[in-house]
């Protein structure tokens, strides 16, 4: 059998296949036989029409079988005379069997990059742990009486920065609707009815809550506001926006004392001392994990870095449709409408293409570890993460795995499985080294 190679980009390879007519006439005697076998012919008994007989009434048939059969195999073996790492075939073409009984064939494949594995066995890092301090205890707690604060609506006097304004507002640029004069312009700033806004500097855009101070419910402002150069929406920056806004309600919040009645609120016959105490071994025990994960995540960065190959593009794609919908999900969950994700489109795709392309990166580099050191997956551990994944998704474990076997996705459980379990080899050989302070001046 001969085999040609052709290497192209997107770790795309073409293979053209010749099998020797010796081979593929052996095959078709076989596949002949087994047509005269089972064929039922007028004024022949079943099996006993002759062969040449058969081949007449059934060539095209036998021919197509005798494709198949060989297609399979040839490709495998064709496969591995080239050690070619493949991930999937993409199409099989141009399938001839001459007169002389040559078969040849071109068949397009997936395969893995090929790169040198970086050395892994000693990895130096520069990384610090991030101390829990009481402040950070004190914020923590701060945070979670804010949600138990009772709001109080005010009246007879006008606005000042820190209340909570329930207003409506609309905005104008070179007199049209900001919405219409800027392409994909985020709702907030192009006005809203009735809507919740705290006055505070950073509030919607530099300018607009100190153009609010003084205003009495019922009474509408006309102001403009210019947007900094630095702004986050290029498409407003440097623009003067012409606001209206009439406001409805003043509210002020009032956040309940740090003290033991708060505590038996959050956790029935707990102190605030103990409420602390709690709070900060949860926030070690975050800064930890957050230190575990920098360290893993910088232990891949840095020898990624030492290690440049091009990716299969149908993977980049796949992943970064599942970010798509990981980003969608989450902000859909925290409220953010379909319109103002509509508005952060290309940001949106951009970072998902990013992290596309690093898992990607990332899953190759650690499977070609996984592979060198011969790591392997019991039935336990992949008995174990199915379980976890069902649970995690809420679905019976009996359902889930008849969806994986449909799905053809057991394969992908042992890739992630193995992924991690090199990340952990890899962890373990990484030295941490405390960032050196820059020199004062």
């Amino acid at each position: 059998m001969n085999v040609f190679v052709e290497n192209q980009p997107n770790c795309i390879t073409t293979l053209r296949v010749e099998l020797e007519p010796e081979r593929v006439e052996r095959e078709w005697q076989t596949v002949a036989k087994q047509f005269q076998k089972h064929a039922r012919l007028p004024g022949y008994r079943p099996g006993k029409a002759p062969q040449a007989l058969i081949e007449r009434k059934f060539a095209a048939d036998i021919q197509q079988e005798l494709q198949s059969t060989l297609l399979r195999s040839a490709l495998n073996e064709a496969i591995d005379q080239k050690s070619l790492r493949v991930l999937s075939v993409s199409k099989v073409e141009d399938v001839l069997i001459a007169p002389d009984k040559t078969m040849r064939f071109t068949a397009t494949v997936v395969t893995s990059p090929d790169f040198e594995l970086p050395d892994y066995s000693s990895i130096d890092l520069e990384l610090a742990k991030k101390p829990v301090t009481d402040e950070d205890v004190e914020n923590t707690l701060k945070g979670i009486a804010e949600q138990h604060a009772e709001f109080q609506t005010i009246e007879g006097r006008a606005l000042e920065m820190g209340d909570f304004a329930i207003l409506s507002y609309a905005a104008t640029l070179d007199g049209k609707p900001l919405a219409e004069a800027v392409e994909n312009c985020p709702p907030l700033l192009a006005g809203k009815p009735n809507w919740w806004i705290r006055l505070a500097p950073e509030t919607l855009a530099p300018g607009f809550s100190e153009a609010l101070v003084g205003l009495n419910v019922g009474e509408t402002r006309e102001f403009t506001v210019t947007i900094p150069a630095d702004f986050p929406f290029p498409g407003v920056a440097d623009k003067t926006i012409a606001y209206t806004a009439t406001l409805h309600e003043i509210r002020t919040r009032s956040l309940p004392e740090l003290n033991d009645e708060l505590a038996n609120k959050l956790e029935a016959g707990k102190t605030i001392a103990e409420i602390r105490e709690r709070l900060r071994t949860e926030l070690e025990k975050y800064a930890e994990n957050q230190f575990e994960t920098a360290k893993r995540t910088g232990a891949i960065q840095k020898l990624l870095a030492s290690a440049a190959f091009e990716l299969p593009t149908h993977l980049v794609n796949n992943e970064m449709s599942g970010i798509l919908r990981e980003i969608v999900q989450e902000n859909q969950g925290r409220g953010v409408s379909d319109e103002e994700l509509k508005s952060h489109e290309d940001q949106i795709l951009g970072a998902a293409k990013q992290g596309a392309t690093e898992r990607v990166r990332s899953t190759f580099l650690l499977l070609r570890i996984a592979e060198k050191e011969k790591i392997e997956v019991t039935q336990q551990e992949l008995a174990f993460h199915v379980t976890q994944l069902a649970a995690r998704y809420q679905v019976p474990v009996q359902k889930f795995v008849k969806d994986l076997q449909q799905r053809d996705a057991f394969g992908q459980i042992r890739e992630q499985i193995l992924a991690g379990k090199a990340l952990d080899l890899i962890s373990a050989n990484v030295t941490v080294r405390e960032p050196v302070a820059p020199a004062a001046a």
